[in-house]
């Protein structure tokens, strides 16, 4: 009889490619990482792994116990999550990815207001690049996906949830010269620093799109950011402190807006409007704190939205 637990070492074995590293990911000593391993391969009669002072690779039989040691361990964890499932809020999990930018912004305050409302619920939030979540999901790793629609709409085998619009305008710090000008013009900017995301091509492709077509060359050329950086309490710091200015989703920034330290620029709205959304794998049934929690994030997305007016009015 295989013990899954074994195959987990070999998974963990074959991702560190190191016998060290996988014994500290599997909080394992070394050696008895090493007795898993040579107890599978004595069970099988073949060598699983080929071992050298630089790395461990999988031979020809383990790349194929792998293949159905990732199906197991998949099914295993399906299981856990049906029974969590089955025994409702209290004693279930909930992991939620975002990426660094306005999905980290979007998504804590329902993380609060959802482990408020049920304390005994482990919930898990990871912040990672948006390009790995949708991997991540397929992996089941995360349960929901939380996004600006322009990073999910084309993805497949994926459910959808889209949420509303959220004015979207440059931001720079109090006392920026723009901010004192009364008379602007989309090409100002390029006369500072532009600092923001990396931004998917279609919301690039919309930036421009809703520029004058005589700007569009010459903005296309020159319209390139200064500063590239995906988190945004960062992005926040870079402009009160130098002359940058980003184009944001007005929520993402409201609590510098409201104290006086950085302002919008509406003379300079370029027409775009943030879009976010949550994303989940088609077939797949949430749970019930999942679906709690889109029912807090939705809510508190609108709420949001509803408050941007006011900002503009500071």
């Amino acid at each position: 009889m295989i013990d899954l637990r074994h195959l987990r070492h070999v998974l963990a074995l074959a991702e560190h490619r190191n016998f060290a590293r996988a014994a500290e990911a599997l909080h394992l000593t070394q050696p008895a990482l090493s007795r898993s391993i040579q107890a599978l391969e004595s069970h099988f009669g073949e060598t699983l792994f080929d071992r050298s002072r630089r790395d461990v690779t999988p031979t020809a039989m383990g790349e194929l116990l792998l293949r159905h040691a990732r199906q197991l361990n998949l099914a295993a964890a399906e299981l856990e999550r049906d029974l969590q499932l089955a025994r409702g809020m209290e004693l279930g999990e909930l992991r939620i990815g975002a990426g660094p930018f306005a999905g980290a912004a979007l998504v804590g305050a329902p993380v609060g207001q959802l482990c408020q409302q049920h304390p005994q619920l482990h919930v898990e939030v990871i912040i990672a690049p948006w390009l790995e979540l949708p991997e991540r999901l397929q992996r089941r790793e995360i349960d929901l996906l939380v996004a600006d629609l322009h990073e999910i709409e084309t993805l497949e085998d994926y459910e959808r949830l889209p949420f509303g619009e959220h004015l979207t305008l440059p931001v720079c710090r109090a006392g920026h010269p723009l901010s004192r000008q009364t008379e602007l013009s989309l090409p100002a900017l390029l006369d500072y620093p532009l600092a923001g995301p990396n931004l998917p091509p279609a919301v690039s492709r919309q930036f421009l799109d809703r520029l004058p077509h005589a700007l569009h060359q010459t903005l296309r050329q020159q319209l390139k950011l200064s500063i590239t950086c995906d988190s945004s309490p960062t992005l926040k710091s870079i402009l009160l402190h130098s002359d940058a200015v980003a184009v944001l989703p007005l929520f993402m920034a409201e609590e510098e807006l409201r104290d006086g330290r950085l302002v919008a620029l509406p003379q300079l709205d370029p027409g775009l409007h943030g879009r976010f959304g949550v994303a989940w794998l088609k077939g797949r049934r949430l749970s019930r704190p999942a679906q709690r929690y889109i029912e807090l994030l939705q809510a508190h997305d609108t709420v949001l939205a509803g408050r941007e007016a006011d900002l503009l009015r500071l």
